[in-house]
């Protein structure tokens, strides 16, 4: 008696239940898994993530400063990193400061690192240096370039939004507008990436031109960085094939041959 024959149950079993499950899964949650997501949260999944590929080796020094250092909202300086890069014991950090008009410095800052560690944890990061967490919370960056616009729409993600202070050496208070996010890579992948851009308040400005300016400087760095994913199918396999005559044959092919392979042995030694 030959294997096949003895165990053709078995194998013909497995078979079919290996169909049924590729029948029922959903595509897009197969490529969700190699997806690159912009997260307001590094530990976990954040309520809010936007699905996002990459257009720049993060990695590679050559290709981040290929972001224009001239922008709509200002001109732009970059500061070096190396010292920094090394105490954080990152892979890379891109610093730079844009000049919005009236003056008002923008700071941008990029780390990527596989150590979570080298994040420094903005909330507690700023804490330790003595500033106070006025407000924490999240803000909705939009990102009007054209290939980031859904009908007459544009497309916003969510980065997470510190307002922090602390008393001057003049006397008066400090003011920041922190905003930050990072983005995640494939399913067992460890590097992550963080983005974040910082403003002080003017002691003549006002908090909300602070962070609407913030807010705009990522917005117009985002699509150098970043172009939108499309929004999967949530349709499983087997709706899929069903669409077309092919597709519903080929669903019989797979599901007959598992089947054969149980019957079959049983038909001949009948």
């Amino acid at each position: 008696m030959t294997f096949l024959r003895r165990y053709s149950l078995v194998v013909g079993g497995l078979a079919l239940a290996v169909v049924a499950i590729v029948l029922i899964t959903v595509p897009g949650d197969v490529l969700a898994l190699q997806a690159t997501f912009i997260s307001s949260e590094l530990h976990h999944a954040a309520d809010s993530e936007t699905r996002v590929r990459t257009k720049l080796d993060f990695g590679d020094a050559e290709h981040m400063k290929s972001i224009p250092k001239n922008l709509d909202i200002g001109s732009g300086v970059e500061f070096g990193s190396s010292e920094v890069t090394e105490e954080l014991g990152a892979e890379l950090v891109l610093l730079r400061t844009y000049l919005h008009k009236p003056y008002l410095p923008v700071h941008f800052i990029v780390v990527q690192s596989e150590d979570p560690t080298s994040f420094h944890d903005p909330p507690t990061c700023y804490r330790a240096c003595g500033w106070d967490i006025e407000e924490d919370g999240w803000e909705d960056i939009s990102v009007p370039d054209a290939s980031w616009t859904a009908g007459a729409e544009a497309i916003s993600l969510r980065a997470r939004k510190l307002v922090v202070s602390k008393p001057s050496s003049e006397g008066g208070m400090e003011r920041e507008v922190v905003l930050y996010f990072y983005v995640k890579g494939r399913l067992f992948e460890d590097t992550v990436t963080m983005v974040e851009a910082t403003a002080e308040v003017p002691s003549s400005g006002s908090l909300d031109d602070t962070l609407q300016i913030t807010g705009e400087l990522l917005g117009e760095v985002l699509p150098y960085m970043f172009e939108p994913e499309e929004d999967q199918d949530s349709d499983v396999l087997a709706a899929r094939l069903a669409e077309s005559w092919g597709g519903i044959v080929l669903m019989v092919v797979l599901v007959l041959c598992p089947v054969a392979v149980m019957v079959y042995p049983r038909i001949r030694r009948a």
